[in-house]
């Protein structure tokens, strides 16, 4: 929902998550420290999770990459579904895949380019915003930390 590139693998072998993350030079992002490992071993580019909260994982890995502040803007979103690209489109052009009581509550509608996926803004919006709005405290805390220690 940041709009960063991502792909979700779930019942694939280390082996096959490991050759696609590196021949597409993914960071692979792991709670398992037998696989976090292995990407050390292969020189990988990885991310161990304490797999506790997400948003500290996420200030965890942001700011590995030097990341303090993300942004949230619909547009700029993946598809959740298959990581695709969105635009913006009209009410008019939902083509029947809003259903009425959405279309008339309402009037932004973001559609995945990829696999038509028919995405508006509702109340999980709302929740994220104030997630991206911890986060980015949580960045700012980890920043000045890291910053008073040099």
């Amino acid at each position: 929902m940041l709009g960063f590139d991502t792909l979700y693998l779930k019942d694939i072998s280390d082996d096959d998550l490991l050759d696609i993350g590196t021949s597409q030079n993914r960071l692979i992002l792991t709670c398992d420290k037998e696989l976090f490992r292995r990407t050390i071993k292969i020189e990988a580019n990885q991310v161990l999770l304490q797999g506790s909260d997400d948003v500290e994982n996420l200030v965890h890995i942001l700011s590995k990459y030097g990341i303090y502040s993300v942004k949230f803007h619909p547009v700029n979103s993946r598809c959740s579904t298959c990581n695709g690209t969105m635009k913006r489109i009209k009410p008019k052009d939902t083509n029947g895949l809003a259903p009425t009581n959405v279309l008339k509550r309402h009037k932004v509608f973001y559609v995945c380019k990829e696999c038509g996926k028919l995405y508006w803004e509702g109340s999980h919006i709302t929740s994220f915003r104030l997630t991206v709005k911890k986060l980015n405290s949580k960045l700012k805390e980890r920043r000045s930390g890291s910053q008073s220690k040099l």
